[in-house]
């Protein structure tokens, strides 16, 4: 039998194993933990940080490269599509032009600021045959003239075309599918074809094509009398628009004058590369065909373009020079001066961007970059590409 003492003893001892923590060791258990766990949570944060802007600069790559590849396979193949049974080379005499935009300064981008206006950037127009409506021959045995002494409205002139086996009058007037054809509005080059190469100018057609016997009737602005247009509403591609053109260079490829028999008139289909800034703080590459408009690139704040030419000198053509011109108005060799037929390569710059808003933050001022001193990342991409059918009569 146990005594007193010893079950006071016994009873002590269970209350002590029995014991939690005290108020002190909690609250420095919670301590310590809040301490590791915003330990954690930060480091967690600032790689969480990273691995987004790392994906966002993997996402920019990415889009660049696409946008580029596309235009890289429409430019090679400007032309492409047009064959006359004349000469057994291409005898394509466009196949691109060039807006620059030369200014800068504050009106492309104002400093000190995320924005980006339509200043800033060049457009890249790549000319090719409407695939949907076929070439038509000049009808008759004589040459006919486009050009008026003073062309535009309502100066017009009309030219009969006739089909080519086995190309039927109704393809011309409509096409091969609905959407093609000879119609209003439409842009059309006119082809000479020479033992030496081709002559050419453009026009606007202001009426559908009509049929006229077993021809069709093409109604259109008429041009100046060298092939130039004097009017935009003309040439609304630019292809022989130029205030300071020289008409006596050496390689001019403007004419007025299509015979029948020999030459052609095209239906052409344009492929425009643009930036569209209609949303401020998001620039965007466009690729327009026809009425299709679609966005290549976010975040674009550089497109240039820049072509490489036979050296036009004024007099005389003296071959291939590897300088890029960035001015499509000026004469200066190696500059085209609006000659587009002389352009043998061409060069495409892009320069994207992170999206601004992500920087948005309390860690804004650890990163400023040194393209226009803004928290975002910058990165550039160019291609060349030469124009094949371009080059193939060199």
């Amino acid at each position: 039998m146990k005594s007193a003492n010893t079950m006071r003893y016994t009873v002590s001892r269970q209350r002590s194993a029995a014991r939690g923590f005290t108020l002190i060791e909690l609250m420095i258990a919670i301590t310590v933990f809040l301490v590791i766990g915003g330990a954690a949570m930060s480091l967690f944060k600032q790689h969480a940080s990273l691995f987004s802007d790392q994906q966002y600069q993997i996402g920019l790559n990415v889009s660049l490269r696409n946008a580029l590849a596309q235009m890289e396979n429409d430019v090679v193949n400007a032309g492409t599509g047009w064959y006359n049974g004349v000469n057994s080379v291409a005898s394509w005499p466009i196949g691109a032009t060039i807006k620059n935009q030369i200014t800068g300064g504050a009106a492309c981008h104002p400093p000190n600021t995320a924005i980006y206006n339509a200043s800033c950037f060049d457009t890249l127009t790549v000319i090719t045959p409407d695939p949907q409506t076929p070439p038509g021959m000049v009808a008759g045995a004589t040459c006919s003239l486009t050009g008026k002494t003073a062309p535009g409205p309502p100066a017009t002139s009309t030219m009969l075309i006739t089909p080519v086996a086995p190309v039927t009058q109704a393809q011309l007037l409509s096409g091969y599918v609905a959407g093609g054809g000879f119609t209003i509005n439409s842009q059309v080059i006119f082809v000479h074809v020479g033992t030496s190469g081709t002559t050419m100018t453009t026009a606007v057609l202001t009426a559908n094509a009509a049929a006229s016997g077993t021809n069709v009737l093409l109604t259109y602005g008429a041009t100046r009398l060298d092939g130039t247009n004097g009017l935009a509403a003309n040439d609304k591609l630019n292809l022989t628009l130029d205030a300071n053109y020289d008409p006596n260079m050496v390689g001019n490829n403007f004419t007025d004058q299509f015979c029948g028999g020999t030459d052609w008139v095209v239906k052409v289909s344009p492929t425009i590369y643009s930036v569209d800034t209609s949303v401020a703080n998001n620039p965007t590459l466009t690729r327009t065909l026809g009425a299709n408009v679609d966005p290549l690139a976010s975040q674009i704040i550089g497109f240039k373009v820049g072509a490489s030419t036979v050296t036009l000198n004024g007099t005389s053509m003296t071959g291939s020079t590897g300088a890029y011109c960035y001015d499509a108005s000026s004469s200066t060799t190696p500059c085209y001066d609006f000659n587009y037929n002389e352009i043998r390569s061409i060069r495409i710059s892009l320069i994207g961007r992170t999206p601004p808003s992500i920087y948005q933050s309390s860690n804004s001022n650890l990163f400023l970059n040194t393209f226009d001193n803004q928290p975002y990342k910058i990165q550039s991409l160019s291609i060349i590409v030469n124009p094949r059918n371009l080059s193939m009569n060199d």
